[in-house]
């Protein structure tokens, strides 16, 4: 007979929790817009070894992660699913690392316990989810972690071995893995102070660290001189620090964690508990003591650097921003610690206790999940100007991004070469010739990615002006918030502008197209996932040389067949070929998935098309009775915006100070376009430093960009508040209170409008402030 092998409890569990940690680093991996720093690392990854040595050396970090990166790219393609999927799977080795951490020196309930933390850690799934180097940087200092005590244990040969790799391996991710060496070898002079042959022990460690030195020698030599040497540090208080880091460890929410005082402050008396008890059961065994104090001075002195690097100070070296991501890479310990310390609770035979604080422990880990994977969106960025691009650009078109301040996010999608206009240079009329002059020459035209950045360095418009004033014809595509513009410079170049390109990607199939509306032949959507009030770039392509001139319905409609929005749309005999359509998607449309659908005005049937998901993100809308406006005004601006008045939180104001604004607006009608609010304090003196007499601003969309005009509901009142700093060098006088609304992508105002709705100006005055010096 064949005796059928059972597989051991412990290993099913563990099978089970590595599965159901891997679906929560994979759930929804792809629903997220890349961010700056991802889409450099997906642009550094495009580069050849040599050339991401040489970057990365001039950076802030080494270079192993981009060169994984780089070669899993390859096999994974370029999409946000597939590059975050290395991330993904460093992230689940980092669980089962932990269980293995956790077993060795607590036992298979510390390691199931310890795992089943690092699974369901909302910390380790956020950067389990990114295309950055922190996650490989945990599962290298777990590794070294492990390791290190093994060869301490066993003095074998392959766990040196084991132990130097994962630590260079850690030194070239990421250069805070130092503190992992450093922790490692503090706590090894209490091993070397136990040991019987002192210097047996001692001969034995320094040629593992010696080795670990060698093999990171030549980045160092590479790299010394060349690592950035400034500071973009603020201020962190102490206590302020510390919470964060508890808050980040125990729930995973950096911002607000005095909100979560009731669920952290609980895990911490339990995890002093737990360290307590293993401190206790340690006292017959100094090797219990010894761990434990390594996983503590892990959780402490990486920290303590952390903290001191990002101290604003001069500084040899790269001083940044306090972000918790610098804190991942000994959140393993951190968890096995906590696990350890539960499991060695035994107030009572059966472990009841134990099983209900680790029960706390966990429910607060899950309820950090609660809001995480819905705030997972992946926006329309730059996916729809990035489609427009290549179905249009030639081999002789250039493309100019304006300006270069999100260049690798733009990089991220558009992977061909581009010129970038810097974003820190004021722009004069001599620069933007000295720029584009010798690109224009070698090109036969230039598509500007006009972003809201534009206006920053060119309030005056010189590179368009500047193009404008030598180009044969322009078409113009928008976006929200940016513009596509091709210049041409001959007029044959100008005749193909809306001429797909002979290598344009092919459009989706529409089934059934050739039996209800024969000339459509195809579509083509950048996302499949909205939210309310976003709106959709569906791009229509038709078949240009069969056919006359028709109109058409363009619909969105969810599954009932209820339409939710339409456009009426006309297409010529001839062209285009590719037909942009913005359909918004209404504030009150429900949760749910949706469909296109276009029908002939002639008549006939309704073709459904496409598909996408709808996510409503609209409140209750406030009506004029349910608000206070302390000054009451009515003013109407341009495209069915309102001011019905405004708040001020003081009527007097030092330098350095800030002013409190709180603007009610309304929408009369459904505003078409996305509107920037501008907030300015003028004073009476001219500010040499801004070229003009503006001492203070804010600018940004309402609510700080959470209720884009366009989801404005008409009659609903929009209460918008704004924290405008005055500088401190601003002199003592009367200064005025304006504010407007502007386009970002062109910078153009939105005008003011008289009580016969003609244009009046093209800002407001609030009122005037006194500034009285100090």
């Amino acid at each position: 007979m064949i005796r059928k092998l059972k597989t051991p409890p412990i290993l099913s569990l563990l099978l089970v929790l590595l599965l159901f940690s891997f679906a929560l680093r994979v759930y929804r991996l792809g629903d997220k817009s890349v961010w700056w720093d991802e889409g450099l690392a997906a642009w550094a990854a495009r580069q050849s070894l040599g050339e991401i040595a040489q970057w990365t050396a001039a950076d802030v970090h080494p270079p192993l992660y981009f060169w994984m990166l780089h070669f899993w790219r390859l096999g994974s393609g370029d999409g946000e699913f597939g590059q975050r999927s290395l991330s993904a799977g460093i992230g689940l080795l980092t669980v089962a690392a932990t269980y293995r951490l956790g077993r060795m020196v607590g036992g298979a309930k510390t390691g199931l316990l310890a795992a089943l933390l690092m699974g369901i850690s909302r910390f380790d799934i956020w950067w389990s989810q990114e295309m950055r180097m922190y996650a490989l940087a945990a599962l290298l200092a777990v590794l070294s972690l492990r390791t290190a005590i093994r060869f301490w244990e066993q003095n074998r040969l392959t766990d040196a071995l084991l132990y130097a790799l994962f630590t260079t391996a850690g030194l070239y991710t990421l250069y805070l893995s130092v503190s992992v060496m450093v922790v490692i070898n503090l706590v090894w002079l209490w091993v070397l102070w136990r040991a019987k042959e002192r210097g047996r022990a001692l001969l034995r460690w320094s040629a593992v660290q010696a080795a670990v030195l060698l093999l990171y020698a030549p980045w160092l030599a590479y790299a010394l001189g060349r690592i950035p040497t400034w500071s973009s540090a603020s201020p962190v208080a102490l206590d302020v620090f510390l919470r964060i880091y508890w808050t980040v460890l125990t729930t995973g929410i950096p911002v607000n964690v005095e909100s979560y005082y009731r669920l952290t402050l609980p895990v911490l008396a339990i995890f002093l508990s737990g360290l307590a008890a293993i401190l206790w059961r340690g006292r017959r065994d100094w090797r219990v003591r010894r761990n434990a104090g390594l996983f503590l001075l892990g959780l402490l002195l990486p920290a303590a650097v952390v903290y001191m690097v990002s101290l604003p100070k001069e500084t040899f070296f790269y001083s940044p921003q306090l972000a918790p991501r610098y804190l991942l890479i000994f959140a393993p310990a951190f968890y096995t610690l906590l696990a350890w310390g539960l499991t060695s609770l035994k107030v009572d035979r059966r472990g009841i206790t134990a099983i209900i604080l680790s029960a706390i422990v966990v429910g607060v880990a899950v309820y950090g999940l609660l809001n995480y994977y819905p705030g997972r969106v992946l926006l329309d960025d730059y996916k729809a100007l990035e489609a427009t691009l290549r179905a249009y650009q030639r081999p002789d078109d250039a493309v100019v991004l304006y300006t270069d301040k999100d260049w690798p996010v733009f990089a991220y999608h558009h992977p061909g070469r581009w010129w970038g206009v810097p974003h820190a240079q004021p722009m004069t009329p001599q620069s933007a010739d000295a720029y584009l002059a010798p690109i224009w020459n070698e090109h036969q035209g230039i598509w500007l990615v006009v972003t809201p950045y534009a206006g920053i360095n060119d309030p005056q418009g010189e590179i368009a002006a500047w193009l404008a004033a030598r180009a044969a014809g322009t078409v113009e595509h928008r976006f929200d918030d940016k513009l596509l513009r091709f210049y041409a410079r001959s007029q044959a170049r100008a005749d193909t502008a809306s001429d797909l390109a002979p290598d344009a990607p092919s459009p989706r199939p529409v089934e059934n197209a050739a039996d209800n509306i024969p000339r459509l032949i195809g579509y083509e959507q950048p996302v499949r996932e909205y939210q309310s009030g976003d709106a959709i770039h569906l791009f229509l392509y038709w078949d240009e040389t069969a056919g006359t001139a028709a109109e058409f319905e363009v619909s969105l409609v969810d599954k009932e067949g209820t339409t939710w929005q339409s456009l009426k749309i006309s297409v010529p005999e001839k062209e285009p070929a590719r037909q942009q359509v913005d359909l918004l998607v209404p504030p009150e449309a429900p949760t749910g998935h949706y469909a296109f659908a276009v029908q002939p005005l002639s008549g006939g049937k309704t073709l459904r098309f496409g598909g996408i998901t709808l996510r409503q993100q609209q409140r209750a809308a406030l009506t004029v009775a349910d608000v206070n406006i302390p000054h009451p005004l009515k003013v109407d601006f341009d495209d069915g915006v309102s001011l019905l008045g405004y708040d001020l939180g003081t009527d007097k104001l030092h330098p350095g100070g800030t002013v409190y604004l709180t603007l009610y607006w309304q929408a009369r009608q459904p505003v078409k376009h996305r509107y920037k609010v501008f907030t300015h304090l003028l004073g009476e003196v001219f500010n040499a430093a801004s070229g003009n007499f503006l001492w203070g601003q804010q600018d940004n969309e309402p609510l700080n960009g959470t209720r884009p005009t366009p989801t404005w509901r008409v009659g609903e009142i929009i209460i918008d508040s704004y924290a405008i700093p005055l500088q401190a060098q601003a002199p003592a006088g009367l200064y005025a209170l304006e504010i407007g609304l502007y386009d970002p992508a062109t910078g153009a105002r939105l005008p003011v409008l008289n009580d016969e709705q003609q244009v009046k100006a093209d800002h407001l005055l609030l009122t005037h402030m006194p500034v009285e010096s100090d």
